[in-house]
């Protein structure tokens, strides 16, 4: 059994939570699911499952597209 940490924003409905079981079902096989509440992420979900964080959190991209815009800037000077 895989175990998996679901973090997002806001608490997940719980016919959310299981379409979102479902899905992982499908790809991991039989999991267990930990739910954690980080409004920090201010949107978006990630996962981990113990070896790899697959993150789409707002933060993240909201931090990658800045990095982008930066790095654009620089190379324009």
């Amino acid at each position: 059994m895989r175990k998996l940490t679901i973090t997002t924003s806001r608490e997940l409905s719980t016919e959310k939570k299981a379409e979102i079981e479902g899905k992982l079902a499908k790809k991991y096989g039989k999991i267990q699911t930990i739910y954690r509440i980080d409004e920090a992420i201010v949107g978006g979900i990630i996962i981990f499952d113990g070896e790899i964080a697959y993150d789409g959190s707002i933060k993240t991209q909201l931090a990658k597209l800045k990095d982008k815009f930066i790095t654009e800037l620089e190379s324009t000077k």
